[in-house]
């Protein structure tokens, strides 16, 4: 009870942060406000009204990520804490003109700050999308690409016309340039400088557009693996005496092919697309989603299961599935009829205090291999 009132207060933390950085940014609109900076001898003026788009758009963001926050996953909590250190910038930056806001929203973030790093030892699953190595190689290029077209820009401001000055301008000649756009408001006149667009060009085909897809297509799959999830859990309803396994690895493929040779239904749980799509294929009925999902486990009926087979490879998401099971069911019957495939006979004990039938797996090849 108290972890969930934690939570939800983190929840509420977030979106009261989120309204009041949209907030800001809105007032941000009418600034007439401009900074100067020299840095290596170039000099810079940014208006900071220029910060009214990040602003509100960091308030929508911070909104989302409040609801990102429940996963209790490790990526996810590193975007946390670097959302909050991306607003508390953004607050230095606006608070010479709005004090009043910028003092609450400075004050709010560094409490906000503290109750992630403090919670830090809750955020422990694994993250099923931001860990994959794509996504960190597609997001580093889209930060590469634009911090080399802002960059470029501004070291080249004077080769443009009109020049480019602000890094209000150099996002935006980035973004047409990146984007193909070439509105032609602001040209390239010397030779430098259009050797530049044009690598920054090939630079935003070549490879934004490819990370991009990376990052989106993942999202695209989520949308309609989640249909077809809700269709087969709408087939489920009526089944009967079926075999539910949650993860799934090829050690049981030859069981799960005889239940389906006998006419019985099996039902695979599978986090995996590629593996699920497999599956599919071959006449299971597949729901591609975690397996240690205790809503998913809870919308299923469990009573007119036949078995409940934990078989994934991996014996701590094993671990997982069985604790979720154990939390989402709270009828005695259910437990025997759970087996839990456990790889490493080192993790056998880790299983005991659940009360389900474990298989070793281990143990069976070696006694196989020594009767042989």
């Amino acid at each position: 009870m108290a972890l969930t009132r934690l939570r939800v207060n983190l929840n509420v933390m977030f979106t009261i942060m989120g309204v009041l950085t949209i907030a800001l940014g809105t007032v941000l609109v009418k600034s007439t406000h401009i900074y100067h900076f020299n840095i290596l001898n170039f000099h810079f003026t940014i208006a900071e009204r220029s910060f009214s788009f990040l602003m509100v758009f960091d308030g929508f963001f911070l909104i989302i990520l409040g609801f990102l926050q429940l996963q209790k996953t490790r990526a996810s909590w590193k975007l946390l804490l670097g959302s909050m250190i991306i607003t508390f910038i953004l607050l230095i930056f606006s608070s010479e003109r709005q004090y009043h806001l910028t003092l609450i929203g400075i004050a709010l973030s560094l409490l906000i700050f503290v109750m992630i790093f403090r919670q830090r030892k809750s955020y422990t699953l694994p993250s099923t999308t931001l860990g994959r190595p794509e996504i960190a190689v597609a997001i580093i290029t889209i930060i590469f690409t634009v911090s080399y077209g802002v960059g470029g820009s501004l070291l080249f401001g004077n080769e443009f016309s009109p020049p480019i000055t602000n890094i209000g301008d150099a996002l935006y000649y980035t973004g047409e340039t990146v984007t193909t756009l070439g509105f032609g408001d602001i040209l390239p006149v010397t030779l430098t400088a259009r050797m530049f667009t044009i690598s920054l060009s090939i630079l935003g085909v070549a490879i934004f557009f490819g990370a991009m897809t990376i990052l989106i297509t993942p999202i695209i799959q989520r949308r309609l693996g989640g249909v077809v999830t809700r269709m087969e859990k709408h087939q489920l309803e009526n089944l009967q005496n079926y075999i539910l396994v949650l993860g799934y690895s090829e050690f049981i493929h030859t069981y799960v092919s005889e239940i389906q040779r006998q006419g019985k239904t099996c039902v695979i749980v599978e986090r995996s697309q590629e593996e699920s799509e497999k599956l599919r294929n071959e006449g299971f009925l597949v729901i591609n989603q975690s397996a240690d999902d205790e809503a998913l486990i809870n919308s299923f009926r469990l009573i007119n299961c036949e078995r409940i087979l934990v078989a994934s490879g991996d014996d701590g998401y094993n671990i997982l599935i069985a604790a979720t099971i154990s939390q989402a069911v709270h009828d005695s019957s259910i437990n025997s009829k759970v087996t839990v495939l456990v790889s490493s006979y080192r993790n056998i004990s880790k299983f005991s205090v659940f009360g389900f039938q474990t298989v070793n797996v281990s143990s069976i090849i070696g006694k196989f291999l020594a009767e042989n």
